[in-house]
């Protein structure tokens, strides 16, 4: 099995929690909209992003599933290029997460969910 750095493990498995957290957020605050004002023009918009959170947060969460267990699968060692989308996509998802929660507090302040 090739190896990770600890400290590259311990960041991508925190990525994963929190974006299962994004999920979980996305979704509940979609379901209290849908509950407290239906599904009408004024909520539509808000409900797209929220899907749009879920599914971008899922994409990543799986991704980083995918990467670790072909990297787990590597012998004896994983390649550049592996390694390469690894730490690209490790950017790219801490930038990502920021922006998710951002969008969810968003319309949570928006409909007075807070």
């Amino acid at each position: 099995m090739a190896q990770l750095p600890e400290e590259i493990t311990t960041t991508i498995l925190e990525l994963q929690r929190q974006f299962l957290g994004i999920i979980d957020q996305a979704t509940a605050v979609a379901f209290i909209i849908v509950e407290r004002y239906g599904e009408t023009e004024a909520t539509l918009s808000d409900l797209e992003q929220l899907d749009n959170v879920r599914e971008r947060a899922s994409t990543y969460y799986s991704r980083f599933y995918t990467l670790l267990l072909r990297i787990a699968e590597s012998q004896p060692i994983a390649t550049a290029a592996m390694l390469d989308l690894l730490h690209r996509s490790l950017e790219e998802a801490q930038a990502a997460a920021e922006a998710l929660i951002v969008t969810c507090q968003e319309i949570k302040v928006d409909w007075n969910l807070s």
